[in-house]
C-alpha cells in the first residue's frame, strides 16, 4: 500500500482512547473519522484531534478515505456494524468479543475470506508480554507435561455496574463477565493448551440488581487432559490483573500482573527461590494499555504486509463458543 491508512473508529467509549492512541503513535496510519451516537462528545473529541465526525456508523463506512474500521461498540453491535464494514470491503478490528454469539461470529469469519478482507479482533491476551513467554516455555517443554492450569481476572466494574441503564449492566447488550471477560481465558486456554474438552460454571452476582453475572468460577478438562480452574471478578477493588498458573510434572509458571517479578518458573517443588523471567518487565498500571496497542500494530501489519492478523478471528469465534457453553453448563448462585 501506498500512504497512510485512513482509519474510521466506531464508538468513542473508553477502550477507544487506547485504539486511538495506538493509531497516532503509528506512521502508517491516520485517523480520518470518527463516529458516535452522544453528539456532544463526539463534536468534542473530532475537534480535539481535527478529524470528520459521524453519528451514522454507516455514513463513517462508506466515506471513501476510510480503508480500516475499528469497532469499539457494545458487543451486541458488533456482528451488525462489521458485517456492513467487510462487505463493503473494508478492513475491521473488532473490540472482543468478535460477537455476542458463534453463528454470528462464524459469518464475519467466512464472510471476510469471501470479501478478501483483513479481520482481527483485540484479544490483547495475545500480545501480553508475560504469556508470549509462557508460550515459548511451553514449547520448550521446560516443566514438562501439563497436570493443572488456574487463571484469575480481576478489576473492578462496580461504578459501571451499578448504572443499571448502562449497556454492560443488561444481559441483551451483551454484558456478563463470562462474555466479556472469559472469552480472554478461553482464548488463552486455545493459545496455549489447543482448547477445552468441557467446562462447567458457576454464577453470582455481587451487585444487587444487576441482569448479568459479574462474578464466575469455571473449571474442566483442558484439551491436553489437564484440569483447569478460571476465576473472573468485576468487583475486585484492585488494578486490573491476571494471574495464570501453570503446574506440570517438572515445574510450575506463575504469571501475575501484580507481583514483582510478573513471571517466574519454579524447577520442581524444592525450588522455593523460583526464577525470574527477564524479558517481562513489572509495569501494573501499563501492561493491559501496551498489550492492546501491540495488538492495533499488528492489525497494521496485516494490512501493509498483506498476511493474515496474527488473532485468527477463528480462534476468537472458537472462545465466544466456549463462552456459550460455559452459559449453558452453569448454576447461578442467588
Amino acid at each position: 500500500m501506498s500512504g497512510r491508512i485512513g482509519i474510521g473508529i466506531v464508538g468513542i467509549g473508553g477502550i477507544s482512547v487506547i485504539h486511538e492512541a495506538a493509531y497516532q503513535e503509528d506512521p502508517r496510519t491516520k485517523i480520518v473519522a470518527l463516529c458516535d451516537t452522544n453528539k456532544e462528545v463526539l463534536k468534542e473529541r473530532a475537534k480535539q484531534i481535527s478529524v470528520k465526525a459521524y453519528e451514522s456508523y454507516q455514513d463513517l463506512i462508506n466515506d471513501s478515505e476510510v480503508e480500516a474500521i475499528d469497532v469499539c461498540l457494545p458487543h451486541y453491535l458488533h456482528h451488525k456494524v462489521a458485517r456492513y464494514a467487510i462487505e463493503r470491503g473494508k478492513n475491521v478490528q473488532l473490540e472482543k468479543p468478535i460477537t455476542m454469539n458463534y453463528v454470528d461470529a462464524v459469518d464475519l469469519v467466512n464472510l471476510a475470506k469471501e470479501k478478501g478482507v483483513k479481520l482481527s479482533v483485540s484479544e490483547n491476551t495475545r500480545f501480553v508480554k508475560s504469556y508470549q513467554q509462557v508460550k515459548r516455555l511451553l514449547v520448550s517443554g521446560k516443566i514438562g507435561e501439563i497436570w493443572q492450569v488456574r487463571t484469575l481476572i480481576a478489576g473492578s466494574e462496580v461504578e459501571r455496574l451499578s448504572n443499571k441503564n448502562g449497556w454492560i449492566a443488561k444481559k441483551e447488550y451483551g454484558g456478563g463477565i463470562v462474555m466479556d471477560a472469559g472469552v480472554h481465558t478461553f482464548y488463552l486456554f486455545k493459545w496455549l493448551f489447543g482448547g477445552l474438552r468441557s467446562v462447567q460454571s458457576i454464577l453470582w452476582n455481587r451487585i444487587e440488581g444487576t441482569e448479568v453475572e459479574d462474578n464466575a468460577i469455571m473449571y474442566g478438562i483442558l484439551e491436553n487432559g489437564s484440569q483447569f480452574q478460571a476465576q473472573l471478578s468485576d468487583t475486585a477493588q484492585s488494578p486490573w490483573t491476571e494471574r495464570l498458573e501453570i503446574y506440570g510434572s517438572g515445574g510450575a509458571i506463575i504469571s501475575d500482573q501484580l507481583s514483582d517479578p510478573p513471571l517466574k518458573i519454579y524447577n520442581g517443588w524444592m525450588d522455593s527461590e523460583g526464577e525470574k523471567v527477564a524479558e517481562v518487565e513489572y509495569n501494573p498500571a501499563g501492561w493491559k494499555a501496551i498489550s492492546i496497542m501491540d495488538g492495533i500494530h499488528d492489525f497494521v501489519s496485516a494490512i501493509v504486509d498483506d498476511r493474515p492478523p496474527t488473532v485468527d478471528p477463528s480462534d476468537a469465534a472458537y472462545a465466544v463458543r466456549i463462552a456459550e457453553m460455559a452459559y449453558s453448563n452453569s448454576s447461578m448462585i442467588q
